[in-house]
C-alpha cells in the first residue's frame, strides 16, 4: 500500500468512531478519495535512469523488469529509512488471488474493509465506544433528569441492546420528554445541543420555548422501516437506544406543534409560524450535525407523522 495513505486512515477511523457529526471524514470516504488517486502524484515526473533519488524520497518503481527479474511479480513497498531492503521474489506466488499486489487490494486490506463484521455489531462498538465511564457523571452534570439502566456487555441474540441506558424524563434544557427516553448514554449526552437548536428556533418562530416532547418511541428491537431499510442490513439504530422520534412539541405558551399536521414538505414554503418551526429545526439539526440524520415527511411516507432522530455513525456504511 501506498506509504502516503496510512496515517490518514489510522487517523479517521479513531476520530469517526467516537464523532457524531457530518464533520469529519469517514473511513469509508476517506478511502474513496484515496482509491480516486494513483499512488503517484499527478503531475510528479519520473525519475530520470540512472539520478538517485532526492534526499527523503522513495526510489522510482518501474514498469520494466530488472535483470533476472521475474516479470509480472508483486512488488514491495518501499523500504522504511533505516530498515534493510526486502529481497525481490524469484518466482511469482503458487497461488496468488486475482489482482494480488495491487495497491487498490493493499487499501481495502489496510483499511479494514475485506472483510468487516455485520452492521449491527459495527453499529454496537460505535456506540459502546462513545459512552466511557464517565458519561452519566457529565449527563447529571449537564442538568438532565435520568434514572441510570444496567450496562449491557453484548447485544442480546436478535443483536439488539442498549450499552450505557438511562431513562431520561428531562433534559439539559428543561424539556419534558413524554414518554420517558430509553437510550444509551453516548446520545442522551448529545441531547444538549439538539435541544439547543430546538430551543432556538422556539423563541424565533414560537415566542416561546418548548416545555414538552411527546415521543413516538425510543428503544425498540426491531427492523429498519422505509427507504434506509435496503442499506440498513437489518437492525434500527432504535435496537441500540440510538434513536427517538418525536411527534409534538409543547411550547410553554402557545398550541402544540404536531409533526402529522404543521410540517410542510419541500417546495413549498411554510405560511405558519409552526411550519417555519418545524422546517427550521429540521434543516439546522441536520447542517449542524447535532445528530448524524433527522429523517422527516420530506424523506418518506413512514416518517409522516414524526421526525426520526439519531446518532449512528455518520454514514451507512
Amino acid at each position: 500500500m501506498h506509504a502516503r495513505f496510512l496515517p490518514g486512515l489510522t487517523a479517521a477511523a479513531v476520530i469517526s468512531a467516537l464523532s457524531c457529526s457530518h464533520g469529519g471524514a469517514t473511513l469509508a470516504e476517506l478511502g474513496a478519495a484515496a482509491l480516486a488517486t494513483p499512488p503517484a502524484l499527478v503531475g510528479e515526473a519520473p525519475a530520470a535512469a540512472g539520478e538517485a533519488p532526492a534526499a527523503g524520497e522513495a526510489p522510482a518503481v518501474s514498469d520494466e523488469p530488472a535483470a533476472g527479474e521475474v516479470p509480472g511479480a508483486a512488488v514491495g513497498a518501499p523500504a522504511l529509512a533505516g530498515a534493510a531492503p526486502a529481497a525481490l521474489p524469484t518466482a511469482p506466488p503458487t497461488a496468488a488471488p486475482a489482482g494480488a499486489g495491487s495497491w487498490v487490494e493493499q487499501l481495502t486490506e489496510a483499511a479494514g474493509l475485506r472483510e468487516r463484521p455485520p452492521r449491527a455489531q459495527r453499529q454496537w462498538n460505535h456506540i459502546a465506544a462513545a459512552a466511557g465511564a464517565d458519561c452519566r457523571d457529565a449527563l447529571k452534570r449537564a442538568g438532565a433528569r435520568f434514572q441510570a439502566m444496567a450496562d449491557t456487555e453484548k447485544p442480546n441474540k436478535k443483536g439488539c441492546g442498549i450499552p450505557h441506558g438511562v431513562l431520561l424524563t428531562r433534559g439539559p434544557t428543561g424539556i419534558t420528554y413524554s414518554p420517558p427516553l430509553q437510550i444509551d448514554c453516548s446520545l442522551a449526552l448529545r441531547l444538549a445541543d439538539i435541544e439547543r437548536v430546538i430551543q432556538e428556533e422556539a423563541e424565533a418562530h414560537l415566542g416561546s420555548p418548548i416545555a414538552r416532547v411527546s415521543t413516538l418511541g425510543s428503544y425498540a428491537c426491531r427492523e429498519v422501516r422505509g427507504r434506509m431499510r435496503p442499506w440498513s442490513e437489518g437492525l434500527s439504530e432504535h435496537s441500540f437506544g440510538n434513536a427517538f422520534d418525536i411527534a409534538r412539541f409543547s411550547p410553554k405558551r402557545g398550541r402544540p406543534v404536531s409533526v402529522l399536521r404543521d410540517y410542510v414538505l419541500r417546495g413549498a414554503e411554510p405560511s405558519t409560524r409552526e411550519g417555519r418551526f418545524l422546517r427550521s429545526i429540521t434543516w439546522r439539526l441536520r447542517a449542524e450535525g447535532a445528530a448524524s440524520r433527522v429523517l422527516g415527511p420530506d424523506f418518506d411516507a413512514s416518517h409522516r407523522d414524526h421526525l426520526h432522530v439519531d446518532c449512528g455513525t455518520p454514514r451507512w456504511y
